[in-house]
């Protein structure tokens, strides 16, 4: 089973905790047991996991801007964002995450996030849900 989210960020940089809108696939197909993979296709926005909440997010995107060097970016298009790229890069694109007893497999203050870098945008993210 595969299904499409169809998100839109409103900020430049910015978290997205997706944690709901993924359990809500989850519950509508009725899986119970398996793996769930997330891929977003966009070059400047990530998947991870972490904790949302209290300014974490915003921790966390202070620290994927600093990561990387700020270097003479050759990117063609427009250097000025050159940095997205890269980082999108090092966070990654995907995310497989273990479904038991019908819910994701997360930590108590995890959560699914998508890493916006270079916004605001529309994203897609691809969820496949395959079941064991």
């Amino acid at each position: 089973m595969t299904e499409v989210l169809h998100i839109s960020t409103t900020n430049r940089k910015q978290v997205v905790d997706l944690t709901d809108r993924i359990k809500k696939v989850i519950r509508k197909t009725k899986m119970q047991e398996g793996l769930c993979s997330l891929f977003i296709t966009h070059t400047t926005a990530a998947l991870t996991t972490g904790e949302v909440g209290e300014g974490t997010e915003d921790d966390f995107l202070q620290v994927i801007e600093q990561m990387i060097p700020r270097i003479h970016f050759r990117h063609a298009h427009d250097p000025s964002h050159a940095w997205t790229h890269m980082a999108s890069s090092i966070v990654g694109p995907s995310l497989a995450i273990p479904v038991s007893d019908g819910t994701l497999v997360l930590g108590t203050w995890q959560s699914v996030m998508l890493v916006e870098l270079d916004g605001p945008r529309e994203r897609s993210v691809h969820i496949t849900l395959i079941p064991s």
